[in-house]
């Protein structure tokens, strides 16, 4: 009876807790299943680096490419997360607004796109800045004044305010400052 504990402990000496036991080899006749894809992210995680291109609405001239300006990711729908605001051109500039809880691959608008009023389009804004102010959104543009009926050049300097109301975005100000010289368009 002595020499079986003796043989245990003599077997057990050589073995520690560092090392590491052998893994089973998977049985070459059995496949794994593949693994679930996870999600792959929200809007918000993909922000500025977001093809937004292929996201944006199409120029009303199909023979011309919306052109991306700017990117801002701010909170405008109040949950906390953050929400893309993309600036993009053709003849003139709007923006539109996506939910930051969206998926990245198929964001969702929130309303009509900014500046693509009837009274906005005739100033055909050129979008020079976009930021988010305690939930107002402040967009700077350069454009026309309404009585100009050359649209050779814009002359006035613009500031929109909009603020989300339920599910519509409510413009709020407007403000025109004269240049008095033409202002860059791009």
């Amino acid at each position: 009876m002595r020499f079986v504990p003796f043989v245990a402990l003599i077997l057990l000496a050589g073995c520690t807790s560092h090392e590491a036991e052998p893994s089973p080899s998977p049985s070459p006749s059995v496949s794994e299943p593949p693994e679930a894809e996870g999600p792959v992210g929200n809007l918000a995680g993909a922000g500025k680096d977001a093809d937004w291109d292929t996201f944006v609405l199409p120029c009303a001239d199909k023979s011309k490419e919306p052109v991306i300006q700017q990117v801002v990711t701010a909170d405008v729908t109040g949950d906390s997360i953050a929400d893309a605001l993309v600036a993009r051109a053709c003849e003139s500039s709007t923006v539109e607004v996506f939910d930051g809880s969206s998926p990245a691959q198929r964001p969702w608008r929130i309303d009509q796109p900014l500046l693509s009023s009837p009274t906005a389009e005739l100033r055909r804004p050129w979008v020079t800045g976009v930021e988010v102010q305690a939930g107002e959104i402040i967009i700077k543009a350069n454009g026309h004044a309404i009585d100009d009926d050359s649209k050779t050049c814009r002359r006035d300097r613009l500031v929109f305010a909009f603020k989300l109301a339920g599910t519509d975005f409510t413009q709020l100000r407007l403000e025109n400052n004269p240049a008095g010289k033409c202002l860059p368009a791009g």
